[in-house]
């Protein structure tokens, strides 16, 4: 059973776009399902060019990570479901800042769904 701040690998994932790729997925909550957002290897150039979304990534330090190479972005703009069949390959739990700094981006984010922000900051 994931957990919250859980971090997964995910191969070929279906919330990318346009196609499914393999990602790292935080968990961001599990009740009633579990959710997670999207983490990248860099900031996505659409937030770059919307700078009112910056609020909303979420840097996370590769050296408080083994499994990261480099300082990544956890998207904090959409939580997506997933499901037990595809969270099986856990890397490990997000580190105590780098939950300061989702909840922070959580709080922050004008767009991420009211439901979702209240179950996470719960």
């Amino acid at each position: 059973m994931p957990a919250k701040w859980e971090i997964f690998y995910v191969q070929s994932c279906r919330h990318t776009k346009p196609n499914p790729k393999d990602k790292f997925v935080l968990i961001a909550y599990t009740d009633p399902s579990p959710y997670g957002f999207l983490i990248n290897s860099k900031v996505n150039r659409y937030f770059e060019n919307r700078p009112y979304l910056l609020c909303c990534e979420a840097e996370i330090i590769a050296l408080e990570h083994e499994f990261l190479k480099y300082n990544s972005y956890v998207d904090c703009t959409a939580a997506f479901p997933f499901n037990n069949g595809e969270l099986v390959n856990s890397r490990g739990f997000l580190s105590a800042a780098g939950q300061a700094e989702v909840i922070k981006a959580v709080e922050l984010c004008p767009v991420l769904e009211r439901i979702h922000k209240k179950r996470i900051l719960n």
